[in-house]
């Protein structure tokens, strides 16, 4: 049985300050501008993380929202330049967000290249739902690659709630889902921010997670952007483990 793991996302590796979050487990962003895609770049990354289980979250947005072909390219290339990196750096999944609408068929078949490519590169792409996603469209776009897992972001999910995008019961969607979650995102909608502390949400997450498969999911990521929540977010995930 899979052992979870809490995490922390990270948008500055390199942060140094006296607030500063260390965990063993950390989701950076490639976006983040100490980052690059130079060797020099990417060893003082391995420098700075070494010993800690490692994933990434792409800079891409929603893939596929572009019309324009050589901005879809440019979305493609991008993806494949950070699953190289990841490779590189040893981090073993990477977040990705697809369009909100369903995937035409040619979509379907570049995204399939893709996870292809990042298999045998020994790296795991999860889909991650976008904020106020459409169910339907997303469990669509998922049932079209069976081996694609994914990254329930709770402050996601709170949202498509909370503002009523979701189009199919709570319950229902998380029973068609939970088989292939692995991977969560950990923080709150408030109705009208993200990424609050969990207990600060409208979105009973403890419900949540009660109906997922815990056997499957490696890592809980905490991603805030206020310090003050982090500590309280850590403790309320820490206490809700010990008891599954």
């Amino acid at each position: 049985m899979i052992k979870t793991k809490i995490g922390f996302k990270t948008w500055n590796i390199s942060y140094n300050e006296k607030d500063k979050i260390d965990l063993p487990v950390m989701e950076m962003a490639s976006k983040d501008a100490k980052f690059g895609f130079r060797k020099k770049s990417l060893d003082k990354v391995k420098t700075i993380t070494k010993g800690k289980d490692l994933s990434m979250h792409t800079q891409t947005k929603r893939v596929f929202m572009n019309k324009n072909r050589i901005l879809r390219e440019l979305e493609i290339t991008t993806l494949k330049a950070e699953i190289l990196a990841c490779s590189y750096l040893g981090c073993k999944e990477l977040i990705v967000h697809l369009k909100q609408e369903k995937l035409t068929t040619q979509e379907i078949k570049l995204f399939s290249e893709l996870l292809k490519f990042a298999r045998k590169h020994k790296v795991e792409i999860l889909y991650e739902p976008n904020g106020n996603f459409i169910a339907k469209n997303f469990l669509y776009n998922l049932s079209k690659f069976p081996k694609l897992n994914v990254n329930l972001d709770l402050c996601h999910l709170g949202m498509a709630v909370e503002n009523k995008t979701l189009g199919m019961g709570l319950n229902d969607f998380l029973k068609k889902v939970r088989k292939r979650v692995v991977y969560i995102h950990a923080s709150a909608y408030d109705g009208q921010e993200e990424h609050h502390g969990l207990d600060k949400g409208k979105l009973n997450w403890r419900e949540v997670l009660n109906q997922l498969d815990f056997s499957k999911i490696k890592k809980i990521i905490i991603e805030l952007h206020h310090f003050e929540d982090f500590k309280e977010t850590k403790k309320a995930l820490d206490d809700y483990l010990k008891n599954i």
